[in-house]
């Protein structure tokens, strides 16, 4: 686990993207939601115009109410308290509609995130963590939802800034513009932090997933960390990244703070100016340092004026400052945003040029010249050719790195070949239309991967028309691949849990489960990886009578390292180094004594009934 304390370089499908190309697909998911949004925009103006207002209705009701009568302190503690009722409304509303365009924008985000992902490669799995790619489905799209809370709130600060603005202007246009003077340097500072805003963000947000990707591969292999007690080691690879997600988060909030203070600079200096240019209007001195603004256009400025003007600023400032602040912050929405439309725009290597549909699939399978490297440069395959027919059972050995899962991975369409031919029933296998294709392919590989659910949930998992599937149709193929009497003694038969991974059952029960479910799918080509390598010889002989029931009527491709495996199939090919150097049946290729009988005397004869006899005959 070395990779968890390297750098927070981006990962190898990451882009960049304009900020105006992020504003126009981060707009798509507030489209669904333009009656929330309307809302939110309604709720935004009412607000806006009340607090921009009421420093203006509060002035005007004292200066012409007189308070002599209840009537008139009624009114004037009725038109406040209505004023702020309202406020109270708009406020919920814009709590409530902006909630439903967060929480479905995020929503629609993540569906499409994950969705993108499930397109994915295998190559592209091969080379991500998945608790980096879960942290991007999980937290980047809640992140993604400062977007829109930012927004609303945006647009919220600058309908009352130009509300305000309005209101200064009745009150005095010269100190107006004095105070609209300080936007441009409001603003400058703002997008000054942009980028660093924009940085720090990704880099959080990256050992965010990393310490996610940390904890997954922990939980995961907690039986090989506890089995080699290295639960020390794990916890100090932890903390050492919960240290480094520690000092990131820390940059990022300083970031963010930091513009507070700068701001707040700025703030003291709007207010300076507006004290000091307005005691000089007020009383009417003319300086070299207020000469320029004499020239604008305005009636002479009150005392009353002066101090309204000065209150009235107050609520200026504070939406400005939310306004200049956006940026920065928007920066973490936008990065969150940029992890996400990278899964999504990351182009898969796989290359289909049609989708046809085969009636039937019977399972003939050929390889013409063909080349495939999981690198392109260290070809793994090269000029390959290997025909294997419809029913046709076929073993394939070798040493390990000879090629012989490879092969398997192309036929189920995992990984894009760089040059020749695959062809499934004499159609290539980039003109077939894969989902329908791969319903008639199954793959059963040494590790079999089981859901944390019921056996039932297990057996029917991608079954097609699994709601016509009864408990008898279940009993039938479970007494086919020999576990139903196992099943039946448990306490809650086809409904018991069987944990993540099936960890609650044995290899071999997973295997035949998977059996069971591969009987229920009806499959036309079975590809099976090394299946009974982790297994008992009790096991592995109830394994090898349930599989020649599987076998039956299928393309079977059989990569095995046992004997008993191998032995009754059709052919036998002999990969070394991507090539085929033999073929033939198991006794043909023994007379030859060539690379399979080395292997046979190597790996398989200890294995045979004859030799554990003959070995216990000297005993």
């Amino acid at each position: 686990m070395g990779w968890i304390t390297e750098g927070l370089d981006k990962a190898s499908y990451d882009r960049s993207y304009k900020d105006k190309d992020l504003f126009k697909r981060i707009i798509r998911y507030f489209k669904p939601y333009r009656g929330s949004m309307l809302m939110v925009s309604l709720a935004v103006i009412i607000t806006a115009v009340i607090n921009a207002s009421l420093p203006y209705l509060v002035a005007e009701m004292v200066d012409s109410i007189e308070f002599n009568t209840n009537n008139d302190v009624t009114l004037f503690v009725g038109i406040i308290g209505g004023m702020y009722m309202f406020i109270f409304i708009a406020n919920a509303l814009l709590e409530i509609f902006t909630a439903r365009a967060i929480q479905g924008s995020v929503r629609d985000l993540r569906r499409d995130t994950f969705s993108a992902l499930l397109q994915r490669d295998m190559s592209f799995f091969d080379k991500q963590p998945s608790g980096k790619l879960a942290s991007r489905v999980t937290n980047d799209t809640y992140e993604f939802a400062t977007t829109v809370s930012l927004t609303s709130s945006l647009v919220a600060q600058i309908f009352s800034v130009l509300f305000i603005i309005l209101f200064l202007i009745s009150r005095s246009v010269r100190l107006t513009v004095v105070t609209a003077s300080f936007i441009p340097f409001v603003v400058l500072i703002a997008l000054s932090y942009r980028k660093i805003a924009r940085f720090v963000s990704l880099r959080s947000q990256r050992v965010i997933a990393k310490v996610n990707a940390l904890i997954q591969e922990t939980t995961t292999g907690i039986s090989v960390a506890k089995s080699f007690r290295a639960e020390s080691l794990i916890y100090s690879e932890f903390e050492t990244m919960n240290k480094q997600n520690y000092k990131t988060t820390l940059r990022r909030q300083y970031t963010f703070i930091s513009i507070y203070p700068v701001l707040a600079f700025v703030t003291a200096s709007i207010v300076f100016a507006v004290v000091y240019f307005g005691a000089l209007e007020v009383a009417g001195i003319v300086t070299s340092f207020n000469s320029v603004i004499q020239f604008i256009p305005g009636e002479p400025l009150s005392i009353g004026d002066w101090f309204m003007f000065y209150q009235a600023v107050g609520f200026f400032i504070f939406p400005l400052i939310q306004i200049s602040s956006f940026w920065s912050q928007f920066q973490l929405g936008l990065a969150a945003a940029e992890r996400t439309f990278s899964i999504m725009d990351t182009p898969n290597e796989i290359i289909q040029t049609d989708s046809v549909v085969l009636d039937e699939i019977k399972g003939e399978i050929e390889f013409k010249d063909l080349t495939f490297g999981y690198d392109k440069d260290i070809p793994v395959l090269n000029k390959f050719n290997l025909k294997i027919k419809a029913g046709e059972k076929l073993a394939i050995v070798g040493h390990t790195g000879a090629g012989k899962s490879t092969l398997g991975k192309l036929i189920g369409r995992y990984y894009e070949f760089q040059d020749g031919y695959l062809l499934i029933d004499g159609h290539n296998i980039r003109s077939l239309n894969l989902t329908e294709y791969r319903k008639k392919l199954s793959i059963i590989t040494q590790d079999v991967i089981l859901w944390n659910g019921t056996i039932r949930e297990n057996l029917l998992y991608g079954v097609p028309n699994k709601e016509k599937v009864t408990d008898d149709d279940l009993k039938n193929i479970l007494q086919k691949v020999e576990i139903q009497d196992w099943i039946d003694k448990l306490e809650s038969g086809l409904d018991t849990h069987i944990g993540e991974r099936g960890s609650k059952i044995s290899m071999g029960q997973r295997q035949l489960l998977y059996f069971a479910r591969i009987l229920l799918q009806e499959s036309a080509i079975l590809i099976m990886d090394e299946a009974t390598a982790s297994v008992d010889p009790l096991t592995e002989a109830r394994i090898q009578r349930v599989a020649k029931k599987v076998l039956e009527n299928k393309t079977s491709i059989v990569i095995a390292h046992r004997l008993s495996t191998i032995r009754k199939v059709d052919r036998i090919i002999v990969l070394k180094d991507g090539n085929i150097i033999e073929e033939g049946s198991h006794d043909d290729l023994l007379q030859k004594g060539g690379h399979y009988a080395d292997l046979y005397n190597t790996y398989f004869k200890h294995q045979s009934l004859s030799y554990i006899e003959s070995m216990s005959s000297k005993n």
